[in-house]
């Protein structure tokens, strides 16, 4: 079911980029009065780029999923849609939603929801995950409190009982009770009738409950890209619950033995056998990963009790010796525990988690959006800027011409990296910090000369000087006249400037230059790979991938811009 509707979400992402996002645009357009219509030139140049199956198609990807990904808050979060108790209706992850929507403003909408409004006693902040427990089966919730509630009323009522009589005794013997006494009675007294209260209360909660009054609408992947996953056994990073042919291992079952004399890591080595019990015994290979189970009488989650790795192995391959890597807190590795290499379900956390707990798969999502958006932010404002001074290079040249290049000289040879790093040790630079540092720095001087170049070129242009004559402005000479003609090189060489930023937001936040460390990140993501590499090598891997992949697609879609673009093409005589 899941699968299907993520498949519908890809395929609403592709419709609104591709016929949508112009449809709005071109009506936003209407509305201001503005007729939008390409030329026949430029209607020709779609139409070969259309032609270019390979960039084409790239393109309809890479858009449809950044499209997709401004929606995220909606799709991929560990905060629900929407919440209902009773009349009390939320929406926690549309409020997420609009707040990144509107990140020129500071946090319009709150993302607090006070638990007491909710059906949950107290002024904390409402726990999604308990009261979607709580929905899912009141009867199996609410039963151990009610019990525990009248179990405490209960035992109160005897304690008042027992003071009681004691006082009795006090007063029968003609002595007066102990101040303590009485002040234990009072306080019994007014406990009882706040657990009352409370039970009360309770009940009319679970009434609401049972009802069906109350509701939750989860996205389609209920983890987030903040929050650690508590739920998850063991200890982090956690491997791919999905399986992925040479990423992660199939799964294999063995045997803990008891310890050996030769000491790994520090810790004394202990003996491992292939299978248990009676099960399949596949051979033992080195260097792999096990997980030592506690035994569970239940059907709950399965708990690790610590993290062992193959050192050495028998000559048949059924048995070795294993490093202990880790052991879970209060836990002990005895002989007779079961080893698994695999012990998630396949989607309880497909890409596994970093190390701090996260789940992988929110990280590469949301890092993905980051990276495009930072791309495509430092690409139009780096252009603006370009764009500009090449204009005003190649237009007016002589003096103008000359100051405008040794400015760019000298302004080319500052050290981007090392005033990004002494920029990090006084501040701690946010997104917009950086777009305004990559922009200012480096990315509006290689379009310049470009810019300055074709304006040479059209200024000689007869129907410049023609425009000219006519007493037209220098600035509608410049925008009206020349820009559209010069604009060939500026579309072929965006896509590879494209792939150049994403490298440098990648390249910073490896470093530690980059985003705040709260910000969800390949760089960093594949720093602590770095880290795991032996043990967690999926952290490393996956970033690499989805930064590859979009880094390849992104040539794709420039080298067909470059070919549909090419002036030789429609110039020949046919």
């Amino acid at each position: 079911m899941k699968f299907l509707l993520v498949l519908l979400v890809l395929i609403a992402g592709v419709w609104f980029t591709q016929k949508g996002i112009p449809w709005i645009f071109k009506g936003i357009l209407r509305l201001v009065g503005i007729r939008w219509k390409s030329s026949p030139l430029a209607e020709k140049r779609i139409r070969r780029f259309k032609s270019i199956r390979r960039g084409y198609y790239s393109f309809v990807i890479i858009t449809s999923l950044f499209t997709t990904s401004l929606f995220l808050e909606v799709l991929v979060n560990d905060k629900p849609v929407m919440i209902r108790y009773g009349d009390q209706v939320s929406y926690p992850a549309v409020r997420d939603l609009t707040n990144t929507w509107c990140f020129f403003m500071e946090g319009p909408l709150t993302t607090f929801d006070r638990s007491e409004d909710f059906g949950i006693p107290g002024q904390g902040p409402l726990d999604y995950t308990e009261f979607a427990r709580l929905v899912e089966n009141p009867e199996a919730a609410f039963g151990p409190i009610v019990e525990k509630q009248k179990s405490d009323i209960s035992d109160l009522e005897m304690e008042i009982e027992d003071v009681r009589l004691e006082i009795e005794e006090y007063e029968a013997d003609g002595e007066e009770p102990e101040d303590w006494l009485i002040e234990d009675l009072a306080a019994a007294e007014k406990q009882v009738v706040q657990l009352r209260e409370g039970l009360e209360q309770l009940a009319s909660i679970e009434k609401v409950f049972l009802d069906g009054n109350v509701g939750v609408v989860w996205p389609l992947y209920r983890h987030g890209p903040y929050k650690n996953r508590l739920d998850l056994p063991g200890t982090a990073p956690h491997d791919p619950s999905l399986y992925i042919p040479g990423l992660t291992p199939v799964r294999q079952d063995a045997m803990l033995g008891e310890q050996v004399e030769m000491e790994y890591g520090g810790r004394q080595g202990m003996r491992i056998t292939s299978g248990m019990g009676s099960g399949d015994r596949s051979p033992l290979s080195a260097d792999t990963k096990f997980y030592a189970l506690k035994p569970s009488t239940d059907s709950g989650p399965v708990e690790v009790a610590g993290i062992v790795i193959v050192r050495k192995v028998s000559e048949d391959g059924l048995s070795g010796e294993v490093e202990i890597l880790s052991i879970t807190p209060g836990e002990t590795l005895t002989t007779g525990l079961n080893l698994s290499t695999r012990f998630l379900e396949t989607w309880e956390a497909p890409l596994g988690t970093s190390d701090a707990g996260i789940d992988v798969l929110p990280l590469l999502a949301y890092g993905f959006r980051v990276s495009v958006g930072f791309s495509l932010m430092v690409l139009v404002a780096g252009y603006l800027v370009g764009i500009l001074a090449g204009a005003i290079m190649g237009y007016y040249g002589g003096w103008t011409d000359i100051l405008l290049q040794r400015f760019i000289e000298i302004w080319g040879s500052v050290p981007f990296l090392f005033l990004i790093m002494i920029v990090a040790s006084i501040v701690d630079p946010g997104f917009w910090v950086l777009v305004i540092f990559l922009v200012i720095l480096r990315s509006w001087m290689a379009i310049t000369y470009q810019i300055r170049g074709e304006f040479y070129r059209e200024k000689a242009r007869d129907y410049v000087q023609a425009a000219i004559g006519s007493g037209v402005s220098d600035m509608t000479v410049m925008m009206r006249h020349i820009l559209p003609n010069s604009m060939v090189p500026v579309i072929s060489r965006a896509p590879f400037s494209f792939v150049n930023y994403i490298s440098s937001l990648v390249s910073l936040d490896f470093l530690g230059f980059g985003l705040p460390p709260t910000d969800p990140s390949w760089g960093r993501l594949l720093n602590q790979g770095f880290q795991f590499l032996t043990t967690s090598p999926h952290l490393v891997f996956l970033p690499v991938l989805a930064m590859a992949t979009t880094l390849f697609l992104v040539v794709l879609i420039g080298e067909a811009v470059r070919e549909a673009f090419d002036p030789k093409v429609f110039s020949r005589l046919r």
